[in-house]
């Protein structure tokens, strides 16, 4: 090294000594004390931000960096555990292959009373106080379980109190609710149905009813959907993952899918609140996409989800008929409305109850004014798609369900005359509607008796013996095989499977609505 060299160096040592000794001391004080002070603040914030110890990042910070979702390798039914009762990596991906499993689809079981909710007393919403329901009646008592933190003692709907919301999903109450209709079957077939939903996720983080063939591996999964609709589908496909209480803060198998899609959602939400995405037929794709944000709030608290989800519940509101309390296609409260439309917005509503948001009394009492314009039947327990029209089942099991949501009692003729009209229209493989099966499944199900448990084995049998069981399509439902489904064409598999898949949750889903009162027998309803 040179002389000049040597001279800097010495210089430049002497200035650090000189610096050291008049502020060093002070500038390592300074440096302590905010040390300190910062270490302060992240610890409140951690206690303020981050209630649950090894929590996912919050859904905020994802939606800026949202990743392409990894891409799943082929599934077999036979990897599916028996009994998954808590779908989670271990259940559902490190089971032992079970290739020579047996579909049980006996119907020589004997019927047995299983316990409802209660029915409760009317809330101040106008709807009676279904939402918080309770275990009650012959089957399994749910004092203790809480939403997905498991037990728990809490008032905050879905994650805490005595089953309330959505905390029939979390952990052990699932397991406890199949004795309502389900069984190892049944969940071998969501378990399939679920890692079929997670393979045709897009990379960019929705599903497509048309284009949802991007990651498939063979040509099994034909069946594309010609609505243009990616909302819808998203929406469609989340659902069913929500149901069996998976969400994007919590662990589990499909943890970063779950967060893609409600990622992708959020970022596509309208100023006004609207998550139709561009849709031809907005409301209906509006109605699933607030189902599925409302679910989502319910199950996780997290705060970007409840803010969509509230948005879009304003949304539903403003785009109600003042008049008839109706919605149609379009989302402008200048149209009359339909009961299918009606039917979705209705069920948003009640799931924006659930989640304990904001929904104004206004909008469920234009909804019940719909409903009573286009009742039908003796008794008004039929009901048609406009006023002017005829009962169809398919009406009349939307119609029922928003009923029975909306204060109609068990012991209401027009109930009895319904799910008696629903009865003569049971499930058969020629007469194939997943719409119509989805709607009335869970109108059935709100009522525990011969009525449901008739229906139930029946639709249990037809969706577990129709589910493929091979190839890339393995645990999805063919919209044309093996007979054609009347909703088949517009929505494709996508949708085929997921209602399949929701029908096939509903033992858990949501507590049945009414209570079997535990000196009462299980009669059918049906004249």
């Amino acid at each position: 090294m040179s002389q000049g060299s040597n001279s800097v160096s010495f210089s430049l040592v002497e200035e650090a000594k000189l610096w050291i000794q008049s502020r060093g001391l002070a500038w390592a004080l300074s440096v302590a004390v905010h040390a300190v002070i910062f270490a302060g603040v992240v610890a409140t914030m951690d206690m303020v931000v981050q209630p649950h110890e090894n929590k996912a990042p919050a859904f905020e910070a994802a939606m800026e960096t949202a990743a392409p979702v990894d891409k799943l390798e082929s599934f077999e039914l036979g990897d599916a555990p028996l009994e998954p009762t808590e779908l989670n990596t271990q259940t559902l991906t490190e089971a032992a292959p079970n290739v020579n499993a047996q579909v049980n689809t006996s119907e020589a079981d004997p019927f047995e009373a299983q316990g409802g909710g209660s029915e409760g007393s009317s809330s101040s919403s106008g709807i009676g106080a279904d939402f918080a329901t309770f275990g009650a009646g012959d089957g399994p008592r749910l004092k203790s379980f809480g939403g997905l933190g498991g037990a728990g003692e809490g008032t905050k709907f879905g994650s805490g109190g005595r089953g309330e919301g959505f905390g029939t999903r979390g952990k052990g109450v699932r397991q406890a609710m199949l004795g309502n209709g389900g069984t190892k079957d049944s969940e071998r077939a969501v378990a399939a149905a679920l890692n079929w939903l997670a393979r045709h996720q897009l990379h960019t983080g929705n599903w497509s009813l048309g284009n949802y063939q991007e990651n498939c591996k063979d040509a099994t999964c034909a069946g594309k959907g010609s609505a243009s609709s990616d909302a819808a589908a998203t929406a469609m496909a989340l659902l069913p993952f929500l149901a069996a209480g998976q969400t994007h803060r919590e662990k589990g198998p499909y943890k970063k899918n779950i967060e893609a899609g409600l990622v992708w959602l959020v970022t596509n939400q309208k100023q006004d609140g609207s998550l139709a995405a561009g849709s031809g037929q907005p409301m209906y794709t509006h109605g699933l996409a607030t189902i599925c944000m409302c679910e989502a709030y319910g199950l996780s608290r997290d705060k970007a989800i409840g803010e969509s989800a509230q948005k879009a519940i304003n949304f539903i509101c403003a785009a109600q008929n003042p008049a008839r309390g109706g919605w149609h296609y379009h989302g402008t409260p200048d149209e009359p409305g339909d009961t299918s439309v009606v039917g979705w917005q209705i069920m948003a509503l009640k799931s924006g109850i659930m989640a304990g948001l904001d929904v104004p009394e206004r909008a469920l009492t234009g909804a019940s004014k719909w409903l009573k314009m286009v009742s039908q039947g003796t008794d008004g327990g039929l009901f048609s798609y406009q006023p002017d029209g005829g009962a169809s089942p398919s009406m009349s099991a939307v119609g029922l369900l928003c009923s029975q949501y909306l204060g109609m009692k068990r012991s209401d003729p027009g109930m009895i005359e319904g799910v008696g009209y629903l009865m003569k229209q049971l499930p058969a493989p020629q007469a194939r509607n997943i719409y119509y099966w989805y709607y009335a499944t869970q109108v059935l199900h709100n009522v525990p008796g011969q009525d449901w448990d008739n229906w139930n084995r029946k639709m249990r049998k037809l969706l577990i013996t129709t589910q493929v069981k091979g190839g890339c399509a393995e645990g999805s439902w063919d919209p044309a095989e093996p007979v054609k489904d009347p909703w088949g064409e517009a929505g494709g598999r996508i949708m085929i499977t997921s209602l399949s898949t929701l029908t096939l949750e509903v033992y858990y889903r949501y507590l049945p609505l009414y209570k079997l009162e535990e000196n009462e027998k299980p009669v059918a309803l049906a004249k």
